[in-house]
């Protein structure tokens, strides 16, 4: 009869949609002291409600001591719920060709993350048939409408995580997936991800926004340095309005959401293609955005500057930038250092890709250049706000708590 209960709890978590346990309330009659028995030797495990909030899907390894587990099942609690050890399946040698879908078989945790190497996603950034939607550490994938039948169905992600290796830190990014979502997957999908699948697992570690917003069900107050350029433009051009010039941006990007320029993001492929394609993206959000109007027009404490220099040359926006905080602002500061230059340097790397024939190559320096480069940014257009705020009024302006302090701002 022991045997017989196992097999029906094996049986039923291997035929079951997602692997799921089987409740203890099924059994016809009381197999209180046999379920006990197995408990002992290793071959059953328990979850309730009492340890977990949903016990019918194994989601983490608990490691829940034995007695806990008997006591659940002696006193019939609600939503107990029995599942195969992950030491019984193994025993059991079950053949499947699905490299992650096996891993639930052999009884691992459906919240288990595994790690890839991060240029996985870039055949998926690259491909039209599908969508990426990114918001800085966390992630998901899904096929094109277009495309969906066109055998994709099996490629879909609901969430994938930044990772970094524990001692390289930000040097080396990985990508995490749940072991649940990637046995969703097609079979060629499943050895399209295998042969990214990073040895030495356990020198990785998830982003922590992922791991609290998706493991721990708790809110994230981090904002990507990425978002944050974004609403110091919005704080900008509301500052702008308050002292009757036009904006100083002539369009603004919505930040938080998935409606962003594609190449505004951290590189997954440290490529000077992709590098390129972050400063194009760059140069287009700040520099090319830059509105000269702002500096000619007349209002009250501000004085305007000329659009043309001495010899009839229209000047550029950066220059006339620079003269017009110059002559409106007074500050111990050296302005071009702070704001002028670093905007600068956008410009002219990305000149190189308009300008000049480049062979691409695979550097992963060009990590941290990009991170140094929207640091750089956010200082200079951070510091243009803080200019702003002295004049009449602006200190009324609403500005996100998190622009203010700081504190919650990352570069992942």
């Amino acid at each position: 009869m022991k045997d017989k209960i196992l097999k029906q709890i094996t049986d039923y978590y291997l035929n079951s949609r997602d692997f799921n346990g089987f409740p203890l309330y099924n059994f016809d009659k009381n197999y209180t002291d046999l379920i006990c028995q197995l408990i002992d030797e290793d071959k059953v495990e328990v979850l309730s409600s009492a340890f977990v909030l949903n016990p019918h899907i194994k989601t983490l390894r608990l490691n829940i001591d034995k007695e806990e587990q008997k006591k659940e099942v002696i006193n019939k609690c609600d939503s107990v719920v029995l599942y195969p050890t992950e030491k019984y399946l193994k025993s059991l040698n079950i053949n499947s060709e699905k490299p992650f879908t096996k891993m639930l078989l052999d009884g691992q945790e459906q919240l288990k993350i595994l790690f890839f190497n991060i240029e996985i996603l870039e055949s998926y950034f690259q491909d039209p048939r599908y969508e990426v939607f990114w918001s800085d550490y966390r992630g998901s994938i899904v096929v094109a409408d277009e495309f969906y039948d066109d055998n994709l169905e099996g490629e879909y992600i609901k969430d994938f995580g930044l990772g970094y290796h524990k001692e390289k830190l930000y040097e080396e990014r990985v990508v995490g997936v749940f072991l649940g979502d990637l046995a969703d997957l097609s079979l060629n999908a499943q050895l399209k991800w295998k042969i990214n699948y990073l040895d030495h697992q356990q020198d990785y570690f998830i982003n922590g926004g992922f791991y609290k917003n998706l493991i721990l069900g708790e809110w994230v107050d981090e904002v990507s340095i990425y978002d944050a350029v974004l609403d110091e433009m919005i704080v900008i051009n509301n500052m702008c309005e308050n002292m009757d010039i036009p904006h100083l941006f002539n369009k603004i990007y919505k930040p938080h959401t998935f409606e962003k320029p594609e190449d505004y993001r951290i590189m997954f492929l440290p490529t000077l293609k992709n590098y390129y394609g972050f400063m194009l993206a760059l140069e287009k959000i700040i520099v090319h955005n830059i509105n000269y109007k702002t500096f000619t027009t007349v209002a009250r404490f501000i004085k305007p500057v000329e659009r043309k220099d001495d010899k009839g040359n229209l000047k550029r926006s950066l220059q006339m930038m620079s003269e017009w905080l110059k002559q409106n602002i007074r500050t111990s500061e050296n302005i071009d250092e702070l704001i002028i230059n670093p905007l600068k340097s956008i410009r002219k790397i990305r000149q190189v890709p308009a300008h000049e024939i480049y062979s691409n190559q695979y550097d992963k320096s060009l990590l941290k250049k990009q991170n140094e480069m929207i640091l750089e940014t956010y200082k200079a257009i951070r510091s243009i706000r803080l200019f702003f705020v002295n004049y009449p009024g602006n200190r009324d302006i609403k500005v996100p708590e998190y622009l203010i302090t700081g504190e919650n701002i990352r570069v992942y």
